[in-house]
């Protein structure tokens, strides 16, 4: 393959293959300082990931010190670490979302007064309340766990065997330097069998804000459209506002939003917000 070049206002990125390997293509991108974190480089990265993935040669693709490749069996500890700490990422969100709950404040409320009237003593009312947010955060903590837990005994307990050797399920990474910075994944939905469901989407806190989640999507995305399915479909927790926001921008519309069933999640109003992404329409820009 040639070299290619995509140019906008703002920004150009350049891919040409690696002269050592077949299977590794090089991007070199600039954009104006000013427009750096407009997300122009992101854009152009998605697309060139789209345009290399075409290629016959495109098992593997460099770019911004990272390469898009599927998942090796030496890449199990790191994709469990990854997934690991980003769901417990999340525990001090649900926490702040657990005490945004009119039936908690109440419970804390009445809590207070009654002790307050009852003691006449500031401190046992403090302590109790004290003793009652640290539950809270106990409680936010065993949901997180206790689903990592689940995760870990599933679907990541054989990733090659769920993903890479199961029809149209695949598992992909993002690398840099020997090193797993991110994980998506996709299976046929079992709900609406003309989608494949996205899972797995996770990128090491360190190296977040580089394009690795757009571009992960984007490989996802391709690979749904090249074996004929409709629909990208996939499900996110409420409070993943990090994760909205990304598949929003990359043209995903909300379709519903329900109640994760289990008692704790009920009682604690924490909501699964579904999306979709239509491929016979739209295309990732």
């Amino acid at each position: 393959m040639g070299t290619d070049l995509q140019v906008t206002r703002w920004s150009l990125i350049s891919v040409e293959a690696q002269p050592v390997c077949q299977h590794i293509f090089i991007f070199r991108s600039v954009a104006v300082a000013s427009h750096r974190r407009a997300g122009v480089g992101a854009d152009l990265s998605a697309a060139l990931v789209s345009f290399v993935l075409k290629e016959p040669a495109g098992v593997a693709v460099a770019m911004a010190g990272f390469r898009i490749r599927r998942y090796r069996d030496e890449d199990d500890e790191a994709v469990k670490e990854i997934f690991t700490m980003g769901m417990i990422e999340h525990v001090p969100a649900c926490f702040v979302h657990l005490l945004k709950q009119p039936l908690v404040q109440m419970a804390l409320m009445c809590t207070f007064c009654a002790l307050l009237t009852s003691s006449k003593s500031l401190l046992l009312p403090v302590l109790t309340v004290t003793l009652m947010l640290a539950g809270l955060r106990q409680m936010a903590s065993y949901m997180f766990r206790s689903y990592i837990e689940a995760c870990l005994k599933e679907d990541l307990a054989c990733i090659r065997e769920t993903y890479m050797g199961k029809g149209d399920s695949c598992f992909w990474v993002a690398e840099s330097e020997g090193q797993v910075l991110a994980t998506v994944a996709c299976q046929p939905s079992p709900t609406q069998p003309e989608c494949l469901e996205l899972k797995r989407m996770s990128v090491r806190r360190t190296h977040r804000g580089l394009g690795m989640g757009k571009a992960l999507c984007q490989a996802l995305a391709d690979h749904t459209r090249e074996r004929g399915y409709l629909a990208v479909v996939l499900g996110t927790s409420i409070i993943q506002t990090d994760a909205q926001k990304l598949y929003e921008h990359l043209g995903y519309t909300k379709i519903r939003e329900f109640t994760y069933p289990s008692l704790m999640a009920k009682l604690s109003n924490f909501s699964i917000i579904e999306y979709r992404l239509e491929l016979q329409e739209r295309k990732i820009e």
